[in-house]
């Protein structure tokens, strides 16, 4: 069976072959390294360029979630916002460019195949002889890259490097410990006080066009070219997706003195100013980390360089080592023990994890923060510790469940750091002290004493709700 917008194309003459970018967390012009060999290919050997995202790419090999607790119908809606607006910005450049983007979404009425079958088609249809994908520490994704290699052995696969700091793990095995870590790169490879700033990929100034039968087909082909998602509702967000708003972001966080205060100001629960907010663009890849690290070192010459400038490098390195940790332990990442011997005690019920959900528990800060993900797609730092504490310990739930409910929800969702962190307080991960436990009453008090966050976010479901003294 084929997909109708494919099958079409079938009957169109191809008179080059083509070389495809399959994009995934790299969704950006700038420092893509990706995109810039995939165009050097084309060029170099009078190939046309298929520049394509896929949605839920793994789902077609059966293997989306396989050892993870449950799955989802689908994302939440901030993410998925967030996420289409990124497709349409990068859709935007790479027309500016002489090419533009194919997204391929499963199950439609027009597309009644999943992506995987969909992506198959246009290789075969399309002759593809080249792929190029960026390294990934998704493991699922990985999958689906390597059923790929082993379906067409005869197409080169080319990956590059685009999302970390360092083109592999810096050191010869994984620390057990983000301690060890953080020491032994700060040690061997000082790249917050180096000479020089990170080498980073230019940007292509035109980009070979995608192949004719494409650009002259009918309108069925068109269909294949990427169009915004229209939610039925537009959330409201200070988050918008997409690398010209990540580079916007990017400018007014160093323009401000923000930097200068990080540290002292990175646990508030609800303020935009209080806490980098780049987790987003870096994880779908519409900011670059290296462009992000030589900006921070830019401003550390020129305007500061303290103990809040050094803590974004710091939380930079915990992002770096659970990407090397996903990369390491792979489907572990996913697993109920995680990597270590044992398992956890807790276990799966069905309506304390609804109440989790829905932030109808007993614990106020608990629902706000809840409350608050649900509506926006995002949760500070300190309230995903403090609810995954909450989650794991008086309500003694498996852990997996709570990942995949932040992976569901979260704009910001990247697997290795998701995972990884989940792991990290449930005791079963990267952690020497073992499982972490935070006193909800102490948390609240510290974090919401004047009880305006649960108020706002209406976690006690009062209109007069004032936090007593413990």
């Amino acid at each position: 069976m084929l997909n109708p917008q494919l099958d079409s194309l079938t009957k169109m003459p191809i008179d080059k072959e083509a070389v495809l970018v399959l994009f995934y967390n790299d969704l950006r012009i700038d420092d893509n390294a990706t995109l810039a060999k995939a165009a050097m290919l084309a060029q170099e050997n009078h190939r046309q360029l298929l520049l394509v995202y896929a949605d839920a790419l793994a789902d077609g090999i059966g293997q989306a979630h396989k050892d993870q607790a449950y799955d989802f119908d689908r994302i939440g809606d901030a993410r998925q916002q967030f996420l289409s607006e990124s497709l349409f910005d990068l859709n935007e450049s790479l027309q500016r460019l002489g090419n533009r983007l194919l997204h391929l979404t499963p199950h439609t009425s027009s597309a009644p195949l999943d992506t995987f079958t969909q992506l198959c088609q246009l290789i075969e249809q399309q002759q593809v002889t080249d792929i190029c994908v960026s390294q990934t520490a998704d493991y699922n994704q990985n999958q689906a890259y390597g059923f790929l290699q082993r379906k067409y052995p005869q197409v080169r696969w080319h990956e590059q490097v685009t999302n970390t700091l360092f083109a592999s793990l810096p050191m010869e095995e994984l620390p057990k410990s983000f301690t060890q870590f953080r020491k032994q790169v700060e040690s061997d490879h000082d790249l917050l006080n180096a000479e020089t700033d990170v080498v980073i990929s230019p940007a292509p100034k035109s980009l070979p066009p995608m192949p004719d039968n494409l650009i002259n087909g009918t309108a069925d082909n068109h269909s294949l070219f990427f169009n915004e998602h229209h939610l039925d509702v537009q959330l409201p967000s200070e988050f918008k997706g997409g690398e010209t708003n990540a580079i916007s972001h990017l400018n007014n966080y160093f323009n401000s003195d923000a930097p200068s205060t990080y540290k002292t100001t990175r646990n508030a629960l609800d303020d935009w100013t209080h806490s980098t907010k780049f987790s987003a663009w870096l994880a779908n890849g519409t900011l670059s980390v290296k462009v992000l690290l030589n900006r921070l070192r830019h401003y550390e010459r020129e305007v500061v360089a303290n103990e809040s400038t050094y803590w974004i490098w710091f939380e930079l390195l915990w992002r770096e080592y659970f990407y090397w940790y996903a990369m390491t332990h792979q489907q572990k990442l996913f697993w109920f023990k995680g990597i270590a011997e044992q398992s956890p005690t807790t276990e799966f019920d069905k309506e304390r994890l609804e109440q989790w959900k829905e932030g109808t528990t007993p614990y106020p800060i608990i629902n706000a923060c809840m409350n608050q993900l649900k509506q926006t797609g995002y949760m500070s730092n300190r309230g995903r510790q403090i609810v995954a504490s909450c989650f794991i310990h008086e309500l003694g739930l498996d852990w997996r469940y709570g990942a995949t409910h932040f992976e569901q929800y979260l704009i910001d969702y990247d697997v290795a750091s998701n995972w990884g962190n989940w792991q990290y307080l449930a005791g079963v991960g990267a952690d020497p002290r073992g499982c972490r436990q935070f006193n909800l009453a102490k948390q609240t008090q510290q974090y919401d004493p004047s009880g305006s966050f649960i108020h706002k976010w209406q976690g006690d479901n009062t209109d007069d709700y004032v936090l007593s003294s413990p």
